[in-house]
């Protein structure tokens, strides 16, 4: 090493300890008075041995970098590093080559290389010459090859298990409706399927329920972990087999998850169809039952298996999502050593697909997002890739995956970097189940927020998101991209035309006939209504996103005892261009409020009240931009199979408010 490198690395070691290095692109983002060039993976070569950096330049102009103090820091080396940055010396003079780095221009990504040449190592000027535009990579934590789905087979496979009963019996396993306890019936199975022949084992894996609100269901998804000492099927070990009974297609989640394969910055999953038949044995060996379970949807596992076939380390960190916003719980806390105190309690928040035994990480996440004095911008490029939430987001914006705020999401944090990258998870609800015909019939599924981007406005990380205008530039370019390019009618006909061949022989016979859920009695046709419709839910989401986008979001109420009077109270509605927001706050001792006692105006987000009779009462606070736009509150009320959006219930009793 020269001098010069030598004393970069001892003041970065003074500075920051050793980290893990990982490759990740440099990127441009606005700072105070210009731009920061984030180098997150910087080499030097001395043809003896690799050092790592990270570090930062600074700009004002484009043309003239000044080295951030503080920003720079040793990482290890990467093997292989593909475009990496490097840096060069030759007769005192340096140049940094940056072959890839991008630049979010105006909501749209753009990606270039450069070269920037220095004397001292902390002024570096940029060479004009050497600045080109080149196609925008994929992070490779997120990027699949083709090859993980050449498994996959456009046909219906046909699978065969034999149960036997031990300390549970299969009657035991379809009765397990909570998934919270920590009771799991499981029994022994022995499993074979087209590809995967008969090892004439008398068992050779277990079988328990899996899903959560499909455990009610009369028809049950089924989870087979494969034995120890038992082959692989396609490199898999365990095997998830979903029903999906509330869908009338039976086709939304491997149409998503296709879907996903063809779409930059967000992996995919691995799904097959597959045809079940179960056998029933005692625990002598007898057999007492037997029958035909019908159609299911076998779905990737997102465990170390998920990693390795994409050729991506294993000691990371895969978390799906069961009740978690973004939000500090107390069933997250960790001992010293970053292991979770109960992993019980962990996974009703997170579960570990998979686990390295350290998620101190997640914890600092989540209070970084949580933290209001923190700069977003710094915090979301440490913890998230930009490309791939942006591809999430409107991916679930565009196929109405709405359920997706706490549960049905996955985030693969790497032991090598900092970042969460998210993986999707669950689409059965989405391209428009709210408005399938047994849907229709019924209460409204969602409110009106909830079929907008307003609907992940409760979680902080996705509110910090979209308050940037910035941020929501881009979300807006990649909706349209996402619409335009990758989830048009025709890709999506041409997807559901494959399967439906596949599919109909099912759902127009038991067993799936019997619990389809139909409005009549004409299966096949209404079935195929269903199927033509789905492939254009995309523009009726687009058109709802984009024509709502300057709605006020929507807030939180209550009501609360104070003296002799009622205080009436909500949040702030943020209107996101930053136009004044009036609300109109209405008093209804009718849940549908076809009758109202009191309506006011108001710009505060409170009202005092004398105390109301006796009875249940409701309250509803709508907001108002100057502009004309409305909405509602995120309280969502249910009685006697209805939903009522917007209303928060109270009841008095005594001149006091006893229940909200």
């Amino acid at each position: 090493m020269t001098r010069s490198i030598k004393q970069l690395c001892c003041a970065a070691s003074l500075l920051l300890p050793a980290l893990a290095g990982s490759q990740e692109f440099p990127f441009f983002t606005a700072a105070q008075n210009g731009f920061r060039l984030s180098i997150p993976y910087m080499e030097y070569n001395s043809g003896v041995s690799k050092q790592g950096f990270r570090v930062a330049l600074t700009t004002s102009d484009g043309g003239i970098f000044q080295l951030e103090p503080g920003s720079v820091g040793i990482v290890s080396p990467v093997t292989p590093a593909v475009n990496a940055t490097t840096i060069a010396e030759v007769n005192g003079a340096f140049t940094l080559n940056i072959p890839y780095l991008e630049y979010a221009d105006g909501g749209v990504t753009r990606a270039f290389q450069a070269a920037l040449r220095s004397t001292d190592l902390s002024v570096f000027r940029l060479d004009p010459a050497s600045m080109i535009e080149v196609p925008v990579e994929e992070s490779p934590y997120v990027k699949d090859a083709p090859s993980v789905y050449a498994v996959e087979e456009a046909k219906v496979l046909k699978a065969t298990v034999v149960t036997t009963d031990g300390t549970y019996t299969f009657a035991d396993v379809n009765a397990d409706i909570d998934d919270s306890d920590a009771i799991v019936p499981e029994v022994a199975a022995h499993f074979i399927v087209d590809g995967y022949p008969d090892d004439g084992k008398t068992t050779n894996a277990t079988l328990r329920l899996r899903g959560h609100s499909s455990r009610f269901s009369a028809q049950k998804s089924y989870r087979i972990k494969l034995a120890n000492d038992a082959a692989a099927w396609r490199d898999e070990k365990t095997l998830q087999f979903n029903k999906h009974p509330y869908d009338l297609t039976r086709m939304r989640n491997k149409l998503a998850f296709d879907l996903f394969r063809d779409i930059p910055h967000i992996p995919s999953l691995r799904t097959q169809f597959v045809r079940i038949s179960i056998t029933n044995k005692n625990a002598s060996g007898i057999s007492y039952a037997t029958g035909d379970f019908g159609l299911f949807t076998h779905v990737e596992k997102m465990g170390k298996e998920y990693l390795s076939k994409r050729g991506l380390p294993t000691d990371g960190n895969i978390y799906k999502a069961e009740d978690f916003d973004f939000r500090l719980s107390a069933n997250l806390a960790l001992d010293s050593k970053g292991k979770p105190l109960s992993k019980t309690e962990f996974e009703k928040v997170l579960s570990l697909e998979a686990d390295n035994g350290n998620h101190e990480k997640l914890i600092a996440m989540i209070n970084a997002v949580n933290d209001s004095g923190t700069d977003f911008d710094t915090v979301f490029t440490k913890y998230f890739d930009r490309k791939n939430y942006l591809t999430w987001l409107a991916s679930n914006i565009l196929m109405g995956n709405r359920d997706t705020i706490n549960q049905n999401f996955a985030l693969h944090q790497p032991k090598a970097n900092d970042k969460f990258y998210f993986l999707p998870w669950d689409y059965d609800g989405a391209f428009g189940f709210e408005d399938q015909p047994d849907q229709k019939v019924a209460s409204p599924l969602y409110a009106p927020h909830q079929q907008t981007v307003a609907n992940w406005w409760g979680a902080p990380l996705h509110q910090r998101f979209l308050s940037n205008p910035k941020y929501r530039a881009e979300l807006v370019a990649t909706v349209n991209e996402l619409a335009e390019r990758y989830l048009t009618e025709a890709k999506i006909k041409e997807k559901i035309d494959a399967y439906r061949p596949l599919v109909r022989p099912s759902v127009t016979t038991s067993p799936d006939l019997n619990d389809l859920p139909l409005v009549s009695n004409a299966a096949s046709s209404e079935w195929d209504a269903e199927c033509t419709r789905i492939a254009k839910v995309i523009r009726t989401n687009l058109a709802n996103f984009t024509s709502t986008l300057e709605n006020p979001m929507p807030f939180w109420q209550s009501a609360t005892n104070q003296g002799n009077q009622i205080r009436f109270s909500w949040g702030q509605s943020v209107d996101l261009q930053g136009d004044p927001v009036r609300y109109t706050a209405m008093i209804s001792a009718k849940p549908d409020f076809s009758s109202i006692r009191t309506q006011i105006d108001l710009t505060e987000n409170e009202w005092l009240m004398p105390m109301l009779p006796d009875g249940s009462w409701y309250l509803k606070v709508s907001a108002t931009d100057s502009k004309g736009n409305t909405r509602e509150a995120f309280d969502i009320m249910e009685s006697a199979n209805t939903r009522y959006f917007g209303v928060l219930p109270f009841v008095v009793r005594g001149s006091q408010i006893v229940q909200q």
